[in-house]
């Protein structure tokens, strides 16, 4: 059984700024070998809903950072600089493509209802905003919400002025300015994504948003001890908002290997499952974001994604939670948040 896939995260926008970020560079068309996503591959995994982030970050240059390597590549360093600057570049990429390749830009439950269930294969773009630096005033979302923005990170790896992150030296969770942020967001109908922030961030989020939550790309902790993982205690709560975790395709954030198997990934899956349900669990591979790192053996691509499913059936998840995992999940979320 083939299902429709919701991804919660993919650096769509990021991959064409940084001229491939790792990967071959071609038109979005190609069913391009060594790409984590295309057009094509879209198609074949069946996946008709993408999360797709604004990065906000400016690449720079630290000479100390020549000898950091992760997994025997060298990554960039990032800074904020004029974060509004970089979010228009991305909105131009996103509409760019949805001209191109007809790919609908998702904006209303109606949007969303239109290309997961169609009968004949769409896809949706859903405009996704990784980390609130760009943002002075809560009131900002209202502009960001005309332009198309339906999904808001409060933070990436970065402290700002709204909360901590997962890197922070000091974990001062949500600011009070950052509370406001929460429940604006919440009024406006926009998703608030904690993938990247601290653990006190994320318990104060879960304590006042009256709207479910998701972490749209991340892991488990005790499967896998990674600072972007969460926690039992984190999964508690998010289970109780009703919100959902994206399980990432990220091989450092699954296992101490060098490269993770698909075996590694669902046990992340299984544990959720066997404490929490099915019910928190979603998809956010973070294609796109790897920079030219490989996902794991055997879902190094978003057309592989089916077999996932399959090996979650193997571990003996039943069809209704695998339809979960796939879709209904995200599908619950939206309608809870856009509707």
């Amino acid at each position: 059984m083939t299902y429709p896939i919701v991804d919660l995260h993919e650096d769509i926008s990021l991959y064409f700024l940084t001229f491939g970020g790792g990967q071959p560079l071609a038109d979005f068309r190609d069913d391009l070998s060594g790409r984590d996503a295309d057009i094509p591959k879209y198609v074949r995994g069946n996946v008709r809903l993408v999360f797709s982030s604004i990065f906000p970050g400016t690449h720079t240059f630290d000479v100390k950072l020549l000898d950091q390597r992760e997994k025997d590549r060298w990554l960039p360093r990032v800074i904020m600089r004029y974060p509004q600057l970089q979010v228009f570049e991305h909105l131009k990429i996103y509409y760019s493509l949805s001209e191109a390749y007809n790919v609908r830009i998702v904006e209303s439950l109606k949007d969303v209802e239109d290309v997961i269930k169609s009968s004949d294969y769409r896809l949706g773009f859903l405009i996704h905003v990784e980390g609130a630096d760009a943002i002075d005033d809560p009131y900002d979302l209202v502009l960001l919400k005309k332009l198309g923005v339906r999904s808001l990170g409060l933070t990436w790896n970065y402290n700002n002025k709204w909360a901590s992150s997962c890197a922070s030296n000091k974990d001062y969770g949500l600011t009070p300015e950052g509370e406001e942020l929460v429940k604006y967001a919440n009024k406006l109908g926009i998703i608030i994504d904690l993938a990247h922030a601290s653990k006190k961030t994320v318990v104060d989020v879960l304590q006042i948003s009256r709207k479910p939550v998701m972490i749209s790309h991340a892991n488990v902790k005790s499967v896998h001890d990674h600072r972007r993982n969460v926690d039992d205690e984190v999964l508690e709560l998010l289970s109780s908002n009703n919100g959902l975790i994206g399980m990432s395709f990220v091989s450092s954030f699954i296992s101490p290997k060098k490269r993770a198997s698909v075996n590694d990934l669902v046990n992340h899956f299984m544990h959720v499952y066997e404490r929490f349900g099915s019910d928190i669990l979603a998809i956010g591979t973070d294609f796109h974001g790897l920079l030219g790192l490989p996902g794991p053996e055997g879902l190094e691509s978003i057309d592989k994604v089916q077999t996932l499913l399959n090996a979650l059936r193997d571990r003996g998840l039943k069809e209704s939670d695998v339809r979960k995992i796939a879709f209904e999940n995200a599908l619950r979320l939206l309608e809870n948040v856009l509707g």
